[in-house]
């Protein structure tokens, strides 16, 4: 059965699709089936940042409406043979789409993948709990910034009153040079003072803000990010870094794009 793990943050811009998309494309290059769901219904990013929105014919309303079956509305990705994404509806119709409705779809994939990992939607309203129920771990993504941990803190609180013990921390956009002049927090910092374990922390990435503006796209990022995320994912699925591993082997996540 797959491990079900919903990234979530609570305040926007944090980079919770972006950390998702990331996550996805380390764990499937370490060789583990994965399917990412975009339960934000209605602002469908998922597909845009992965750079699969033009190949999208069915999404997860109409599966929930059972206009398809699910293996019609998953989307193989190009570049990564193991990883798939259930892109969100692109209508604003939210309650269309309910907790049992996901909780099916969730049921169905669990089967045939290793990781299911959920996009929550920013915010703590009704999507965020819908995105939280389906979920037994939890990644929650953070800046280092005062409101982006004050509300990740509070989202700790309630995911863990939700019933998901297993809860780590990313901390996102960290400019090493205000980190080495002791302007921000330290990300191990941010961790303990959440009560959190840390599972990694991503460097301000140019190459991503770059290819965001203009194409809405990460498959440009850089491959010092690239193997932050390859960490993250070694540590998720082997229990170690990449480096730790006792196979060492290239990994598909840090070649070269197809063009």
């Amino acid at each position: 059965m797959a491990r079900k793990i919903v990234l979530t943050g609570g305040k926007g811009g944090v980079g919770k699709t972006t950390c998702c998309a990331l996550l996805g494309m380390g764990l499937a290059s370490l060789g583990a089936r994965v399917v990412m769901l975009d339960v934000d219904i209605g602002l469908n990013n998922l597909d845009v940042v992965t750079g699969i929105d033009t190949r999208v014919t069915y999404d997860i309303v109409d599966v929930a409406e059972k206009k398809c079956r699910v293996r019609q509305a998953l989307i193989n990705h190009p570049d990564f043979p193991l990883l798939y994404i259930l892109p969100s509806g692109h209508s604003l119709n939210v309650g269309r789409v309910t907790v049992e409705d996901m909780q099916k779809i969730i049921l169905e994939l669990s089967a045939s993948f290793d990781y299911i990992l959920i996009d929550c939607p920013a915010g703590i309203g009704k999507e965020f709990y819908r995105a939280i129920y389906l979920a037994s771990e939890a990644i929650i993504v953070t800046t280092p910034n005062i409101v982006a941990i004050r509300d990740a803190n509070k989202v700790a609180s309630l995911v863990v009153g939700c019933g998901i013990s297993n809860i780590n921390i990313v901390v996102n956009r960290v400019r090493t040079d205000l980190l080495s002049r002791h302007l921000v927090l330290d990300p191990q910092e941010i961790a303990s003072i959440l009560g959190l374990e840390l599972l990694g922390t991503i460097k301000e990435c140019d190459s991503i803000t770059i290819m965001s503006n203009k194409t809405g796209s990460i498959l440009g990022v850089d491959n010092e990010v690239k193997s932050t995320f390859l960490d993250i994912a070694s540590v998720i699925h082997l229990g170690k870094k990449q480096e730790e591993a006792r196979t060492q082997k290239p990994f598909g996540f840090l070649k070269r794009r197809r063009v």
